[in-house]
């Protein structure tokens, strides 16, 4: 109860913060429009994916004035739950209305849900899905040429371990993680990349940053010759591997909204900027314009990117000699993959 209750505290003064941001000049119909979202049940204050598209959400409704609500779901079925009832609504002659879906754990259940069809004043958008779906918007976004970069600079200085501490195996993008990496320690022909896996189910590993702590410590103590470079992919798990890091002064990769220097060992982070890509579909969406069915966002985009703590600010041009080469190693690697599939 304490928990669930320092969590909505957290998310009150969070959107107040963002509810403070002067308003843009309102660029939408004279429709109202009315936007609903279902999380994953992880939730949020773990400064992790969920809080950046909560920003983003909170952020954009003062540009284009549109209303909204949203739902953490204590299960994956609870969320359905949530979306079926948003279908049986009733709307008004003037009132437009989106389903944002912030996972793609939920494009399972969704292949064999009713949906509604032809009705232009309904639409839905799922993140984080690779592909078309006839029922639904989506975009994804990849850390590979993120993962690449990042990789290929530290082992630039010296041999290095890779130590992805990962919340299960399913996870969306862990795969571009683990390829980014590896491919910088073939190239560089140095270094490992490991990955522990806090839970072996779909949706599990996503909650326990003592779990994460303890599977850091363990990485580390194994027999090893380079240095450990600590990489979390674990939701709210997360915050057990910067406290790790801070508590044994190892280097960790900042992953989602974790900024450069908000922690002692943070010196890069890679960062899915939600904003960038919901404002690029609702700028369409909201003026009746039709967006794009499927966008995917690379390192070249800018919607993903790579920061660089002040530490690290004489290494810039260095740096900006890795992102170059990550975003065309980043093209070859998607090419490839497209002409395998």
């Amino acid at each position: 109860m304490r928990r669930v209750l320092f969590a909505t505290i957290n998310i009150i003064l969070l959107l107040t913060i963002f509810s403070a941001c002067s308003k843009d000049e309102f660029q939408g119909t004279s429709e109202k429009v009315y936007i609903s979202v279902v999380f994953t049940p992880d939730g949020f204050c773990n400064m992790g994916y969920n809080d950046s598209i909560l920003m983003a959400i909170e952020t954009l409704s003062q540009k284009y004035g549109y209303e909204y609500s949203f739902s953490i779901p204590d299960t994956i079925e609870d969320g359905m739950a949530y979306y079926n009832a948003w279908c049986n609504t009733e709307l008004d002659d003037n009132t437009r209305c989106l389903f944002i879906f912030a996972s793609n754990l939920y494009e399972e259940y969704l292949a064999d849900a009713t949906h509604i069809s032809d009705n232009p004043r309904r639409d839905v958008l799922i993140f984080e899905v690779e592909k078309e779906l006839p029922y639904a918007y989506t975009f994804a976004m990849t850390y590979y040429g993120a993962s690449y970069m990042i990789g290929s600079y530290y082992l630039s200085n010296a041999p290095a371990d890779f130590q992805i501490i990962a919340a299960n195996p399913y996870l969306d993008g862990l795969n571009y993680v683990i390829d980014g990496l590896t491919n910088a320690c073939e190239e560089s022909a140095q270094g490992s990349v490991n990955v522990t896996h806090l839970d072996s189910s779909p949706t599990g590993g996503l909650d326990d940053d003592n779990l994460a702590f303890i599977a850091c410590k363990q990485a580390d103590y194994s027999i090893k010759n380079n240095f450990d470079i600590f990489v979390p992919y674990a939701g709210l798990s997360n915050l057990g591997i910067y406290r790790f890091s801070e508590s044994n002064h190892r280097i960790t990769v900042g992953v989602d909204c974790i900024v450069p220097d908000l922690y002692s060992h943070t010196y890069l982070c890679m960062s899915k900027h939600m904003d960038l890509a919901l404002d690029n579909f609702l700028e369409l969406w909201i003026q009746g314009q039709e967006p794009p069915k499927h966008i995917f966002y690379t390192l070249e985009s800018g919607v993903v990117s790579v920061d660089v703590a002040k530490l690290l600010e004489e290494d810039r041009p260095q740096l900006d000699s890795y992102l170059k080469q990550a975003i065309d190693k980043e093209k070859t690697y998607f090419r490839e993959r497209e002409a395998n599939e």
